[in-house]
């Protein structure tokens, strides 16, 4: 590989240790001298480093052209070439190559494309080829000629298709694929125009087609592109209707419009209108979308949403976000739509917040209500900075502050209500016996004062919670059987203490202290065996994850409140268990579960039937795919099965005397029985109805650039759907059609 850095002095070193040969024939006029001058003319152009590489050398001084045949490579800045043969002019940077038996390939920066023959100008960066080929993970464009421009890119006769067969290189012809005549690309003004697009079926013209096909691609926040967006049809209840008909567009740099409709019948349909916007170069864009149902000559349904979203890196920046929804029927949340607009400040050690909240509530549809505004601010710091001192150095401080004014609107009157709450949270950590125990301490004061009008109510309450946690090291015992199998049984205990104080404010509370304990024991299991060991990892199983209970200190008495019990297993790779079960002995209005449990089991198979054997030497062919056949010339080929079980059941006794007991058994899985056919299945079984509650089986059919599902549900609904693979133009080639039973 010669390396050639073009200043004057290797230039002339260059030229004085090559011979010139053309044709094999030395040349009369060798000795023709050229002066300084010259030879920076000559090679003005080039400003990187030039590498070539071949068999065959041949170099024209007078003509100032290199011939280079055999494995010819050449390689300037981010443009490489190989061929059989490359000619190419030093005067003025023209490089031509072909190949006879493989094609040319050009590389532009980490872009590959194949060739028959080019001509090119590495230094205006201009030319054409012919036999144009290029191939990504999922789609190959082919075209005969293609030009390069300064400002644009000319193709003719394009062929772009998505086959796998075609693109594996098991068939010499795709069986779809789009064509047109001619495409444009014009990189300077960002766009794609094209004439008419038609589609071919086993070389053969479909009656579909685009008129035209015009893309723009802006500079916005990510690609946007423009054109017609092609509508999926579709058959419901014996009627046609279509889907997402519509038109989007940018209208700068840094606004994209999309609009798209659907119509099922002359009474109901939907427009749906989008805006996306970026107002500078940082991360500050939003949207606008409208959706406006007509379902009926009775009832309109309508959707507004405005999303602005502004993160600045920089931390005197201000952030604002808005999210505004308004909705009439609560299309998309069924319970309530939250509107909100908030303003944050960041600083070295504290947050601060201005929001803006609109909530409207499905049960009160005539009740909006607003917080205008709600103010937070948010603290938090090391109360001591002693690095020496372990204990002080771990006490942290933390202080919030919430304030906020709300308005709800009730058809005619409103209601006002102020909130201010502060929070104090003081924590702790250090050892105890170290390194046997850990003690964590967490003291929480809460103040709360609300008025509300017009009825002039005053309210105020304080709290003062304080908690400790002692955490032991883990506890374990080793049995070895065999001098195979281990079985190691860890257990950590957690200690928890927690008491609240209620001043006496509060005349209605029992008890001015309420103090619990908790115990809680987490469990391990880890078995190592041959058979549950990959090299020298061990898989660790949890058959108790964690026994917890709590108990309330009550006048000096300790009443027992709750047992609980839970864990997972996971005893094989296939072989997965949970489970969860306990007891309330104290009444609760939040825990009206007495005695419950939860238990899961899950396993999963991989089957193959009839797996391919080395005793099965005779091969055969079936539409371009391998097969072995027996002896009696019986084709044998892998029947895979996919096979989860699941199984459930859950025991519920509340306090109201009601029992929810439920037992489920669940399949789901997958067997393809050929190659291109594929069943799956889904069935809910009830022990205590006896009965079949959800059975659900898909077909699936692989057809090439097609494929083809039929899915049934035990309610005789059933979808049937053929379409293209292919993402782009999945919604356009298909054929759907639906029978729903509800």
């Amino acid at each position: 590989m010669h390396q050639i850095r073009f200043s004057i002095y290797i230039i002339i070193l260059f030229i004085s240790s090559v011979s010139i040969f053309y044709g094999n024939e030395k040349k009369e006029n060798d000795d023709e001298k050229f002066n300084h001058h010259d030879i920076k003319n000559e090679f003005f152009f080039l400003k990187d480093v030039f590498k070539y590489q071949s068999d065959i050398q041949e170099h024209d001084i007078k003509e100032g052209k290199s011939y280079l045949k055999g494995n010819a490579t050449v390689e300037y800045h981010n443009t490489k070439v190989e061929a059989d043969y490359i000619e190419y002019n030093w005067k003025n940077g023209d490089l031509y190559a072909k190949s006879k038996e493989k094609s040319v390939l050009f590389q532009k920066d980490n872009q590959q494309y194949l060739l028959k023959t080019i001509q090119w100008n590495l230094n205006k960066q201009i030319g054409e080829a012919k036999n144009f080929y290029l191939k990504e993970k999922n789609h190959i464009v082919i075209a005969n000629d293609i030009v390069k421009k300064k400002e644009d890119i000319l193709m003719k006769k394009v062929i772009y298709t998505s086959d796998p067969f075609f693109l594996e290189k098991k068939d010499n012809f795709p069986d779809f694929y789009l064509k047109t005549d001619q495409l444009k690309y014009c990189y300077s003004k960002q766009y794609i125009f094209s004439g008419p697009i038609f589609f071919y079926l086993y070389r053969v013209p479909m009656p579909i087609f685009f008129p035209f096909l015009y893309m723009p691609i802006t500079k916005f926040t990510q690609p946007s592109y423009s054109g017609i967006v092609y509508p999926k049809f579709g058959i419901q209840n014996k009627k046609i209707y279509i889907e997402d008909i519509g038109l989007f567009f940018p209208i700068s740099n840094f606004l994209n419009v999309k609009m798209n409709a659907s119509i099922y019948n002359p009474e109901k349909w939907k427009i749906k209108t989008k805006i996306e916007y970026q107002l500078n170069k940082y991360n500050d864009h939003g949207l606008i979308y409208f959706d406006y149902q007509n379902m009926s000559r009775k009832q309109k349904n309508y959707l507004f949403q405005w999303k602005h979203n502004s993160d600045f890196k920089s931390n005197s920046e201000i952030n604002f976000n808005a999210n505004i929804n308004y909705d009439n029927i609560f299309l998309y949340n069924k319970n309530e739509n939250l509107s909100y607009i908030n303003i944050r400040k960041k600083f070295s050690n504290y947050l601060w917040f201005i929001d803006i909240y609109m909530i409207q509530n499905q049960n009160k549809k005539e009740e909006i209500k607003f917080l205008i505004p709600e103010l937070i601010l948010h603290t938090k710091n090391v109360l001591f900075n002693d690095k020496k001192n372990f204990f002080l150095s771990q006490v942290n401080i933390e202080n919030k502050f919430h304030f906020n004014h709300s308005i709800d609107f009730q058809k005619v009157k409103y209601f006002h209500s102020v909130l201010l709450n502060h929070n104090m949270n003081m924590t702790a950590y250090f050892p105890f016996f170290y390194p046997y125990l850990k003690i964590s301490s967490k003291i929480l004061y809460q103040d709360f004062y609300a008025w509300n009008s017009p009825d002039f109510q005053f309210s105020n309450s304080q709290k003062l919670d304080f908690s400790t946690n002692i955490v032991s090291i883990p506890f374990y015992k080793i049995w070895k059987f065999k001098n195979t199998v281990l079985l190691k049984h860890q257990i950590q205990p957690i200690l928890s203490f927690h008491m609240m104080y209620f001043p006496p404010v509060f005349y209605n509370v029992k008890n001015h202290f309420e103090k619990k304990i908790n115990l809680t024991f987490n469990n391990n299991w880890i078995i190592k065996n041959p058979w549950n060991c990959v090299v020298d990892s061990c898989k660790e199983i949890k058959i108790i994850k964690e026994i917890n209970s709590s108990f309330i200190v009550d006048h000096n008495f300790i009443k027992w409140e709750k047992f609980q019990i839970m864990g997972d297993t996971d005893l094989t790779k296939n072989l997965k268990t949970k489970y969860k079960a306990g007891i309330n002995f104290v009444k609760n209005e939040q825990k009206n579960k007495m005695i419950y449990f939860d238990f899961y089991f899950s396993s999963h198979y991989n089957i193959n039937f009839f797996p391919i054997k080395n005793e099965f030497q005779k091969k055969g062919k079936n539409r371009y795919d391998y097969f072995f056949f027996d002896q009696n010339n019986y084709a044998k080929y892998s029947i895979p099965l996919n096979l989860n079980i699941d199984f459930h059941s859950n025991y519920e006794n509340e306090l109201n005397g009601v029992k929810l007991f439920q037992t489920l058994l669940s399949l789901n899985g997958s067997i393809n029985i050929t190659k291109y056919w594929k069943i799956r299945f889904h069935t809910d079984y009830d022990f205590l109805k006896k009965k079949i509650i959800f059975s659900n089986i898909i077909f699936d059919r692989d057809l090439r650039s097609f494929e083809l599902s039929f899915n049934w549900i035990k309610n005789s609904s059933w979808y049937f759907f053929i379409g293209l693979k292919d993402p782009n133009f999945r919604n356009i080639i298909q054929y759907n059609e639906k029978n729903l039973h509800y």
